[in-house]
C-alpha cells in the first residue's frame, strides 16, 4: 500500500509542469484554481488505489502501469515546456509608488511665559517648526535626504538680542544631499547642503533635541540654526586601535555661515576627529574634537573655531528602553581675526539626561558663554521634563534661568509639543 501511494504521489508530482509552465503566463489569480485541480486529481488517483486495491491486482503489474504512467507523464512534460514559448505582458503601474519618496512630517510648537529682570512678564506661543523630510533609495548607489523647514524663534528672557530674534522668513531648504553607499574602502561621501559633523548635536534637527533650545555657546558661535553649508564631506571608515574604535571626516564646503564667515563666500574647512569605545556591556564613552577654518570674501575676516566634546551613555542592554543616563558636553574656543584685530571666545555646556521608563525623561544643561570682545559673560541653568505620549507625539516643560554677568536672574518657562508623521517619526538627522 506505502508503495503504490507514494508511486501515485511521484505519478502525480511528474504531470505538475506542464500545469506550471502554463500557470507562468497565466494571471496570478487562476493559482488558486489551479490548487483546487491538483487536489481533485490527488482524491481520484486515492481512489483508484483503493479500488485496484479491493480488486487484488498483482503488485508487479500495477509497477509497471506506473512506469508507463511515469514515461508518459515525462514525455507531456518535455512537450508542454517546449510548447509554452509565447511570451507573457503582464502591467506594472502599481509598482509605480515605489518610486516615491518616504515622506515625513514634523511640527514643533512651544509656548512661553518670559520674565525679565525689571519687566513685567510677557505670554506668547510661536510655530517653532514645521518639518518636511523626503528620502529616497536612488539606486543601489545612492541616497537621497531633503529637509524643508519653516522657523520662527521665540522668546528667552536675558538672553541677547542676536541670540533670540523673531522670524526667519518662510520655507527653506535645511538640508538636501545625497550620499553615497558601498563606497571601496567603505569610505562615506556626501554632497549637497547639508548640516556639518561639529560637536554632539549639530548634525541633530531642532526638533529632536534634548531641550527645545541650542546650547548657548552652539548659537553664539555656529549661528541660531547650527553650522549648515553646501559642499561635500569624505568620512573615513572606523578603525579598531585597541579597545577603541577611531574615525576621521572631512569637509569642504562654501563658507556662507553668517556667524563664523559674515558674508563671505569662500571655501571652508573642515576636520574631524572622533574615537569610540565600550567601557562595559552597557556603556559607552566618545571623544571628538573638530576644527574649522575659512574667511570673508576680500580676506579681511578670517575665522577659526577648535570644539572640543564627550559623552557617556549607560542604558541596558535588555531595557534601553526604559532605563538610560546621558551625560555629555562641548566646549568651543573660538577666534576672528577682523582687519587685524583679533576677537576670542569661548564657551560651552554641559548636560544630564535621566530615562526614568518608557515615557518620562528628566534632564538638565548649564551653558557658561564669555563671547567676542569684552562682553559680559552669561550663565544659563535649563532643566526639562520630557512625556512621551506614544511615538508620534511628544511634551515638555522646560526652565531657562539665564544670568548675564553684572546684572540679575531671567526666567522663561516653556511648554513645548511635538508630533511627527510618516516612516521617519522624530528622526535626529
Amino acid at each position: 500500500m506505502r508503495i503504490l501511494v507514494a508511486a501515485a504521489i511521484v505519478s502525480m508530482i511528474a504531470t505538475a509542469p506542464p500545469v506550471l509552465a502554463q500557470e507562468r503566463s497565466e494571471p496570478r489569480d487562476s493559482l488558486e484554481a489551479e490548487v483546487r485541480r491538483l487536489k481533485e486529481r490527488l482524491d481520484s488517483l486515492e481512489q483508484m488505489l483503493e479500488r485496484l486495491l479491493a480488486e487484488g491486482r498483482d503488485t508487479a503489474q500495477m509497477q509497471d502501469e506506473l512506469a508507463a504512467l511515469r514515461a508518459a507523464a515525462r514525455a507531456a512534460a518535455g512537450a508542454g515546456a517546449a510548447a509554452d514559448t509565447t511570451p507573457t505582458q503582464t502591467s506594472r503601474t502599481r509598482s509605480l509608488q515605489r518610486l516615491n519618496p518616504e515622506i515625513s512630517v514634523t511640527g514643533d510648537i512651544v509656548g512661553t511665559y518670559a520674565n525679565a529682570a525689571g519687566e513685567s512678564g510677557n505670554a506668547t506661543a510661536v510655530p517653532r517648526e514645521f518639518e518636511f523630510s523626503f528620502q529616497s533609495a536612488l539606486d543601489p548607489y545612492t541616497h537621497t535626504k531633503i529637509f524643508v523647514t519653516r522657523e520662527q524663534d521665540f522668546e528667552i528672557a536675558g538672553l541677547p538680542e542676536e541670540a533670540d530674534e523673531e522670524g526667519r522668513g518662510g520655507f527653506e531648504i535645511e538640508e538636501g544631499y545625497l550620499y553615497w553607499v558601498g563606497l571601496p574602502g567603505r569610505i562615506g561621501l556626501k554632497a549637497g547642503k547639508f548640516r556639518q559633523e561639529i560637536g554632539l548635536y549639530n548634525r541633530w534637527h531642532t526638533h529632536a533635541l534634548h531641550q527645545a533650545d541650542r546650547p548657548l555657546a552652539a548659537v553664539t558661535f555656529l549661528g541660531e540654526d547650527g553650522l549648515i553649508q553646501t559642499g561635500v564631506s569624505l568620512a573615513s571608515p572606523a578603525v579598531s586601535l585597541g579597545p577603541a574604535t577611531q574615525t576621521l571626516t572631512f569637509e569642504l564646503t562654501a563658507g556662507t555661515n553668517d556667524a563664523l564667515f559674515g558674508d563671505g563666500t569662500e571655501p571652508s574647512f573642515l576636520g574631524r576627529f572622533q574615537s569610540f569605545w565600550d567601557v562595559g556591556r552597557n556603556s559607552y564613552v566618545q571623544l571628538g574634537a573638530t576644527g574649522v577654518l575659512g574667511e570673508d570674501d576680500d580676506a579681511s575676516l578670517e575665522a577659526r573655531l577648535l570644539g572640543l566634546d564627550a559623552a557617556f551613555r549607560w542604558a541596558p542592554a535588555r531595557g534601553a528602553v526604559y532605563r538610560e543616563f546621558q551625560l555629555k558636553g562641548e566646549w568651543y574656543f573660538a577666534e576672528q581675526d577682523v582687519g587685524g584685530a583679533v576677537e576670542t571666545g569661548h564657551g560651552g555646556y554641559g548636560q544630564v539626561n535621566l530615562r526614568l521608563d518608557r515615557r518620562w525623561i528628566v534632564g538638565a544643561r548649564a551653558d557658561f558663554l564669555d563671547g567676542y570682545g569684552a562682553g559680559p559673560t552669561i550663565v544659563q541653568i535649563v532643566p526639562s521634563i520630557t512625556w512621551w505620549q506614544s511615538e508620534w507625539v511628544r511634551v515638555r516643560l522646560q526652565y531657562n534661568y539665564v544670568r548675564v554677568e553684572g546684572g540679575s536672574g531671567n526666567h522663561t518657562l516653556l511648554a513645548q509639543v511635538v508630533w511627527a508623521m510618516g516612516p521617519h517619526k522624530h528622526e535626529t538627522y
